[in-house]
């Protein structure tokens, strides 16, 4: 009679474990709704991490600011405008939108949703609020972030 090869149970495990570890991380730094994308980029911003919420941006966002650009100037505007390090913010509410456009002569998006998000500065000069209409949008099966400029 033949001695039957055992398969090896050990690395199979680990090769399973490792893949979806990898399915699982593409997931979360992957937005799976348009109020997802919302909170990621805003929780990059107020980490500090402004490359990572720029490369949240639609590919017309990306156009409009280059990521070196951005991250100078939004760091600039938080700290040496407001005065502050961080903020805190609150997403008020989501709505759809159809045939929507960023800017006058940009393309349309068949569909688009649009979220309210109100921002928290706690700075030298006081408390204060900025309320900011964002509009996220489908590229590519990914949801993006898109701002008016209308």
């Amino acid at each position: 009679m033949r001695k039957r090869k055992k398969i090896p149970l050990i690395p199979i495990l680990l090769i399973i474990s490792a893949i979806l570890l990898l399915i699982g991380l593409f997931n979360l730094f992957t937005p799976s709704s348009p109020k997802k994308a919302v909170e990621l980029f805003y929780t990059s911003e107020q980490a500090g991490n402004f490359g990572g919420a720029w490369e949240l941006f639609h590919p017309l966002m990306k156009e409009r600011f280059e990521k070196n650009a951005y991250v100078t100037e939004r760091s600039h505007i938080y700290m040496s405008h407001y005065g502050v390090t961080t903020f805190s913010f609150e997403i008020l509410k989501e709505k759809k939108v159809r045939r929507w456009r960023m800017a006058k002569g940009a393309p349309v998006f068949n569909e688009a949703r649009l979220i309210k998000v109100r921002q928290t500065f706690k700075s030298k000069f006081g408390t204060f609020d900025v309320m900011q209409d964002v509009y996220v949008v489908k590229e590519k099966g990914d949801w993006k972030i898109v701002w008016e400029y209308e």
